[in-house]
C-alpha cells in the first residue's frame, strides 16, 4: 500500500473517490434512516427534522466527494510523469 502511495500522487485523491461511495453512507445518512425507523418519532418535531438535514447533508456529501475527487484526480493526472 504504501508503494502505491508514493508512486502514485493522486492516491489521496482516490481515497476520497472511493470514500465518497463506501464511508459517506454508512457515516452519515444510513444511521439517521434506521434511527427514524426504529424510534419512529413524531413528524416534523425537533428530532425528526434534524435526522433529515443530516440525511440531506449526508447525501450530498455522497454525491459531492466522488466529483471532487474525480477532478482532482483528472488535474493531477495531466501532468503527472510515473517515476520522475
Amino acid at each position: 500500500m504504501v508503494i502505491i502511495a508514493i508512486s502514485v500522487p493522486f492516491f489521496g485523491s482516490l481515497l476520497g473517490f472511493l470514500g465518497g461511495f463506501a464511508l459517506a453512507p454508512t457515516s452519515y445518512f444510513l444511521p439517521c434512516i434506521i434511527w427514524l425507523k426504529l424510534k419512529k418519532p413524531k413528524k416534523f418535531g425537533l428530532s425528526w427534522t434534524i435526522n433529515w438535514i443530516c440525511i440531506v447533508i449526508g447525501v450530498m456529501i455522497m454525491t459531492l466527494s466522488p466529483i471532487g475527487a474525480m477532478r482532482n484526480i483528472i488535474v493531477q493526472a495531466k501532468s503527472y510523469k510515473f517515476f520522475s
